[in-house]
């Protein structure tokens, strides 16, 4: 299968690559077209636009970095919609707002395209090696056609119906990971504070029922002060935004939530944007020696 991708950040790379990696033919755009190169090098060929990539191929894939990005892919000059037709099916990878995928759905099928929103949980390294989850919503004929491709992406496949689901459910799921960094944060300052070893604290979390993947991969680093780059602290900060607005929008209190987004946007005032989101941590360090 060939299929199309557009969108080389963190993230579209390490998925291309590994799409490349299983024998799928791959053809590639990003707006800054250096970020091309490695991806050549290894047998992907390259699209003047997303508009070129789409008429050459049957599945086109995008992986933006916020819905402003996701809409411009798509509806601006030399977009998705100048060469989507029936038998071409776009399928979204950002994490965005349920009404950006529902208006960027509308759009493809009314020129006949099919449409699957597919945002994935999981950051560079599961993309790396296939252990994404997908949180897929929209067309089911597209899903089984892509299903090949989305089983060599991630390690699982959901399928939740109705476009905008996929959103919903990732951003729910980003929430969920953001409320959590923070009070790990919290934990590992007053650990320290407290006169204890916040690396015994990581081993007693490991081996009890709040064992989870995140502490154990991100605590030592954090403890060093090494943030190395897995998913940007500015996308988190947005993904909590999002979060927000659809409680908003369901009347749901969410006060955790809510402080956790302002630890990010400190962090963001901080000059952290760039840093991987586990840099929340030096807010959190901040905040406890000021008080």
């Amino acid at each position: 299968m060939e299929v199309g991708f557009l969108g080389l950040g963190i993230m579209g790379k390490a998925i291309s690559m590994n799409l490349l990696r299983n024998g799928f033919k791959v053809t590639v755009w990003n707006r800054t077209l250096s970020k091309c190169d490695e991806l050549v090098a290894h047998g992907a060929t390259v699209g003047g636009s997303p508009a070129e990539v789409i008429k050459k191929c049957t599945i086109t894939i995008g992986m933006l970095a916020d819905p402003a990005a996701a809409l411009s892919v798509v509806f601006d000059k030399g977009g998705v919609l100048e060469q989507i037709c029936p038998g071409k099916g776009y399928i979204d990878m950002s994490t965005v707002d349920h009404e950006t995928s529902i208006k960027i759905s509308r759009a493809i099928t009314s020129k006949g395209g099919h449409f699957l929103e597919a945002p994935v949980s999981g950051s560079k390294q599961p993309a790396e090696t296939g252990q994404l989850v997908i949180l897929s919503a929209g067309e089911k004929a597209l899903y089984d056609e892509a299903i090949s491709a989305l089983n060599v992406i991630g390690k699982k496949a959901f399928f939740l119906g109705e476009v905008g689901n996929g959103a919903k459910m990732k951003l729910v799921v980003n929430m969920i990971m953001g409320c959590m960094m923070n009070t790990f944060s919290e934990g590992l300052v007053l650990a320290e504070k407290s006169g204890l070893d916040p690396r015994t604290l990581l081993d007693v979390l490991d081996l009890g029922g709040i064992a989870n993947p995140m502490f154990k991969g991100k605590g030592p680093p954090m403890l060093q002060s090494n943030y190395a780059l897995a998913f940007p602290l500015k996308h988190q900060q947005k993904d909590m935004r999002l979060a927000l607005a659809l409680g908003d929008e369901n009347a749901v209190s969410m006060p955790i939530a809510a402080a956790a987004n302002e630890a990010f946007k400190k962090a963001r005032s901080l000059g952290l944007g760039d840093n991987d989101f586990s840099a929340v941590f030096e807010v959190v360090k901040d905040l406890k020696r000021s008080s």
